[in-house]
């Protein structure tokens, strides 16, 4: 009987900007390959997923470039319909999309504010979602593997290009802030959100794993450094290009761009614009490979 191999979560999972040869769970999946003939890959994490605790609205999934909320990383889980038995590993992440970009790198929001909203979602809403990971791959022999998140920005980020990673999701620094001012209190906000969500997240997969007989979910840090921030001196994410149009880095550029036209109408013009650069700020190829590497050293198989 052949192995599955599921990846649940966001645009981290699905690889965003990346062909498929580069993203993370395809290298998972080519390395267990290797020992696991016939192995299936199930892919069901695209860009934009929240996990999605108390969500009503039910939408069809579109290309996984475009950032779109649904389907939920929970209707991902029962969106899995082949027998759990199957399954080899469970790939899963999520949390920053529910606390929302937008508020990490929206200077008006308080580090208070923000605290808030990173344990309700890394903490109390993946608690949810790894309960329900665990009851429908219910083998004990089947690993889940949980990935953090990075440092977006961090100290070592040149301010040059801030402004326009803003403006990527619709944000600019206000009038009365300078951009040294502004990029201080931005690098500060993503520092915030790179360490709480690790400690939540943390926590949650400890406290999943208490409430069990035996351990099931495995935490797997890629080991990201403030040095591989967007901007910073050894990037392991995708940033702008240094031209007049700030373009995107990534590796389907082209392919998202159409993708980006059929969600989103001539009239939905900023959301055009976002999801046109919407790689910014994700894994490019090196922070695939380490996604990749933590992963197959927490899976050890």
């Amino acid at each position: 009987m052949s192995k599955i191999l599921v990846t649940l979560g966001d645009s981290v999972h699905w690889g965003q900007g990346l062909v498929r040869a580069h993203k993370p769970h395809w290298l998972v999946f080519n390395e267990l390959l290797k020992v696991h003939p016939g192995l299936q890959d199930h892919l069901f994490a695209h860009s934009g997923a929240t996990i999605g605790v108390g969500a009503s609205v039910t939408r069809q999934r579109v290309d996984g470039e475009v950032p779109i909320a649904y389907p939920t990383i929970l209707e991902q889980v029962d969106g899995f319909i082949a027998n759990p038995a199957d399954v080899l590993a469970v790939l899963v992440n999520g949390g920053i999309n529910d606390v929302d970009i937008r508020n990490i790198l929206n200077p008006v929001i308080s580090p208070k504010i923000l605290s808030v909203l990173i344990e309700e979602y890394c903490y109390d809403s993946m608690r949810v979602l790894l309960d329900a990971v665990c009851r429908r791959f219910d083998d004990p022999a089947t690993r889940i593997v949980l990935t953090p998140y990075y440092p977006i920005l961090s100290p070592l980020s040149k301010p040059f290009g801030i402004p326009w990673l803003l403006a990527t999701e619709g944000l600019a620094l206000p009038a009365y802030v300078d951009l040294a001012s502004g990029t201080n209190i931005l690098v500060a906000k993503c520092m915030q959100f790179w360490k709480e969500s690790d400690k939540h997240l943390r926590r949650a997969a400890d406290d999943v794993n208490a409430a069990r007989p035996q351990p099931r979910v495995i935490f797997a840090d890629p080991g990201f450094t403030e040095n591989n921030a967007v901007f910073a001196g050894d990037p392991w994410l995708f940033g702008l290009k240094n031209d007049l149009l700030f373009s995107p880095q990534d590796e389907v550029v082209s392919e998202r761009r159409a993708a980006c036209n059929l969600a989103f109408p001539p009239d939905q013009f900023p959301s055009r614009e976002q999801c046109y650069r919407a790689s910014a700020g994700h894994p490019n190829v090196e922070g695939a490979r380490r996604y990749a590497a933590a992963i197959m050293a927490a899976l050890d198989l």
